[in-house]
């Protein structure tokens, strides 16, 4: 899987990669007992992050260590990456979501 970069609103570089089923597998080891899809898309998306301005960060072995690099990544950074890996309809709200099941 390719590496790419992502500009953030504040001007950080997050460069990250798709991960792949072994990925997934190495997450549930550390993730709650039932994940929701929402908890492991996040943790992927996290997760997927190779470097920030081009300073790579060590991919989380734990759910501290993966809390520790939400939190370096940022709002914006999350923001980002989710525009980045999942399009616009991933910033929906469920409000809007309910309004254009009714349209």
């Amino acid at each position: 899987m390719t590496e790419k970069t992502v500009k953030t609103p504040d001007g950080r570089a997050l460069s990250y990669r798709e991960r792949g089923p072994g990925d997934v597998l190495a997450l549930l080891e550390f993730g709650p007992d039932a994940p929701s899809t929402a908890w492991l898309e996040y943790a992927l998306m996290v997760s997927s992050v190779e470097a920030i301005d081009g300073v790579p960060v060590i991919r989380p072995q734990t759910r501290v260590q993966l809390e520790q690099l939400a939190n370096q990544i940022g709002n914006d950074g999350i923001e980002a990456l989710s525009m980045a890996l999942f399009g616009p309809d991933a910033q929906a709200t469920p409000d809007a979501e309910a309004q254009a099941a009714k349209n």
